[in-house]
């Protein structure tokens, strides 16, 4: 069966296998790197230094924010997207740079979006110290924005310290995030998501998590930022067996798995309520969960890490149970 995702143009498999040629061909450029593609930042050793660099983007949610007229969570979103994935190799943003490409001139978008990537940059404690805007006709269609960020690493964290036993932590989403919009703008063009009841919603900007976890950091084993491919991620980060039980979801979830998405599929492309995942010893659960409520995430404990090989055993809020 053909998935949804697929059906709206994005075939997860397929940019699974790009990825893997990407990462083989930019490993022949390695010289001082420690951790390369394929991880969620790459991390240098710059005279004895580790520097993480990471760069990533709002994707399709931004013809949304055109149609809703929502649109400074974008800029919020392309800070919180950098800042959250060095983190999982425990890196502290420092500088920042966005790039914003337009279809033509709009100074309202350009405002709002660097509203929201000012925004989001206070929140993560990271300096914006320049970037680019390009008016690019017949090239771009609405606008796009993308940032690179620059973080020192103060603990290297790769996942390789995860440990059957071990504690698998959940930090609420504060819903969709920035990730499937490919798929709900099929479903909104479809007329089964009602986009005006729903626009404030689906517009909510990504968590920004990387404060919490870099607070954590001396106690975890691992963490891992839920995006695109969802819960596959977690094999990012460990060959571990991991299992889970997801909590009941927000409601906007439900709203589009109603509109004809299947239960499984949710899971594997949405982040369901979990936009960040923290892996710790037993001995340190309550201690980090206590710390993370001090940066206002109600920490959710999903389950543990398992002798299984590779597989993540995920129960659903409605009890069935995937291997992905």
């Amino acid at each position: 069966m053909v998935s949804e995702y697929k059906k709206s143009g994005v075939d997860l498999d397929s940019v699974k296998d790009i990825h893997k040629t990407i990462a083989d061909m930019l490993s022949k450029t390695y010289r001082n790197t420690v951790i390369g593609a394929g991880h969620y930042a790459g991390v240098i050793d710059l005279d004895g230094k580790k520097i993480a660099l990471h760069v990533d983007g709002v994707g399709t949610k931004t013809l949304l924010a055109l149609k809703t007229g929502i649109i400074e969570p974008t800029g919020i979103d392309c800070v919180a997207m950098n800042v959250n994935d060095i983190a999982c190799v425990g890196a502290r943003p420092v500088a920042l740079l966005d790039y914003l490409a337009m279809e033509k001139e709009d100074k309202t978008t350009i405002t709002e979006v660097l509203k929201g990537i000012i925004k989001g940059s206070e929140e993560a404690h990271v300096e914006v110290v320049g970037g680019e805007t390009a008016i690019m006709p017949s090239v771009v269609n609405g606008f796009d924005v993308s940032c690179s960020v620059m973080g020192k690493v103060e603990r290297l964290i790769t996942g390789s310290d995860i440990v059957p036993g071990d504690i698998v932590i959940g930090l609420p989403s504060n819903g969709i995030h920035s990730n499937g919009f490919s798929l709900v703008r099929r479903l909104i063009d479809q007329g089964k998501i009602s986009l005006k009841d729903y626009a404030e919603e689906i517009m909510k900007p990504t968590a920004i998590y990387s404060d919490a976890v870099l607070e954590v950091l001396p106690k975890i084993h691992g963490a891992a930022h839920i995006t695109g491919g969802a819960f596959t991620k977690l094999h990012r980060v460990t060959n571990h067996g991991i299992e889970i039980q997801m909590p009941d979801p927000p409601e906007i979830f439900k709203v589009i798995e109603n509109s004809g998405v299947p239960h499984d599929e949710m899971y594997k492309v949405f982040n369901m309520g979990v936009g960040m995942v923290i892996f710790v010893s037993e001995e340190y659960g309550e201690d980090v969960k206590r710390e993370l409520a001090k940066k206002n995430f109600n920490a959710i404990e999903l389950g543990r890490v398992t002798n299984s090989h590779s597989e993540v055993r995920i129960t659903t809020h409605k009890g069935s149970v995937l291997h992905l």
